[in-house]
């Protein structure tokens, strides 16, 4: 697949984007398909790991191994994974190829278009240009200044410099690794099958998250850049051309073009660090977690040293202050005159209020004699006896 040749000085800038991005097409569709072709070195090596795959799930089987039902549907799903990301390229070009080259343009084109950044539409490449060719002729005219120019002249082809790099660089990065990445389906896709091998996988789908993020972001930068850079351009281009000082124009450009290369390039670095992180909520629950679990692991390292005798007198000692605590609650509850002990339409007040507020020692009644008449009764009987005698 012929790419466009570059053109020096004249649409410089533009040629170059376009140029990248046919690279990093031919080399991610290409690229798939030389590597699934089933005459290719990847497609046997794939082959071989299947096979042992089925293999060791066979022999597993066969030694009596128990197996769950999440095991046979684990190994199913990714037995189709494999054979989706390995063999297939019209699935691979929905879910990769497409997500990758288009997806990020999408995304940028709704968001800049609410957000009105310039560029959005699609016309993100040929604005870039213009405000290169911009710069070129601000090389030409210079800032105005009158006797030695040479720090003027130095800041003004530092800021063209700062600001084709700061285009080049994060735009080639993420077009040219999300094509590499898209051709190594088939390479990756196999590790799936093996825990040992699992972290590979896991690697190369969160670089694809990171790429993805990753131009998302370089664009809109670039958007906000060129929302910046065009007026400032026109209004120093201006200047010069009714032949008036720009005098601050080369630090300012230099300073506006430098900061956004740094930010495009931190921008691509914050990206791959959400990507690859993204299991931060995790850790953190995971952390508290442990912390109890670790408390609780001194706590049983400390009675399990204690000697057996020791570690009785304690249990007993615990158990003595648990019981203490039980009778002292009740007793606070019988002493509190809003509580009352009901027996059929009787009510009997337990402990006087007054009492309980004087600090008096309550008077406990034995067991079994709340309710016993403790005085001489005299019945029909005993009269009639004693008359007798």
């Amino acid at each position: 697949m012929g790419c466009p040749p570059i053109r020096t000085g004249e649409r410089y800038l533009e040629t170059v984007l376009q140029h990248i991005d046919c690279q990093a097409q031919s080399i991610g569709g290409l690229g798939y398909l030389a590597l699934s072709d089933p005459g290719s070195t990847i497609s046997i090596a794939l082959t071989a790991i299947l096979v042992i795959f089925v293999a060791l799930f066979g022999i597993r089987i066969a030694l009596g191994y128990p197996l769950a039902g999440h095991d046979l549907a684990g190994h199913a799903i990714r037995l189709v994974i494999v054979l989706t990301l390995a063999t297939s390229w019209p699935a691979w070009r929905v879910i990769g190829y497409d997500v990758l080259v288009s997806g990020p343009a999408e995304v940028v084109q709704s968001i800049g278009t609410s957000a009105q950044l310039p560029g959005s539409d699609g016309s993100l490449a040929g604005r870039l240009q213009r405000v290169d060719e911009g710069l070129a002729v601000l090389n030409e005219t210079g800032a105005g200044r009158r006797g030695v120019q040479t720090g003027d002249w130095f800041q003004l082809g530092f800021t063209r410099s700062a600001f084709l790099t700061g285009t080049i660089g994060p735009l080639a990065l993420v077009r040219l690794a999300g094509g590499i990445l898209i051709a190594l389906a088939p390479l990756v896709a196999g590790l799936l099958l093996f825990g040992i091998t699992r972290s590979i996988f896991s690697g190369w789908a969160k670089a694809l998250v990171a790429v993805f993020l990753s131009t998302i972001t370089v664009s809109l930068l670039l958007a906000v850049e060129l929302a910046l850079l065009e007026p400032w351009l026109q209004e120093v281009l201006r200047l010069r051309a009714a032949d008036q000082e720009a005098l601050s124009a080369p630090t300012e450009g230099l300073t506006m073009t430098l900061a956004f290369a740094l930010m495009c390039f931190g921008a691509i670095a914050f990206s791959a660090w959400i990507a690859f992180n993204a299991s931060i909520a995790t850790r953190l629950f995971a952390s508290s977690t442990s912390s109890v679990q670790r408390a609780q692991a001194d706590n049983r390292s400390y009675t399990s040293s204690l000697a057996p005798g020791q570690a009785r007198t304690l249990h007993s000692q615990a158990v003595a202050a648990s019981v203490t605590r039980s009778m002292e609650r009740d007793g606070r509850l019988g002493r509190d005159s809003r509580v009352e002990v009901v027996q059929g339409a009787a009510t009997h007040r337990v402990a006087p209020a007054a009492e309980y507020r004087s600090g008096a020692q309550p008077r406990y009644e034995p067991l079994g004699s709340t309710y016993r008449r403790p005085g001489m009764t005299v019945s029909r009987s005993r009269t009639s006896r004693d008359e007798t005698r």
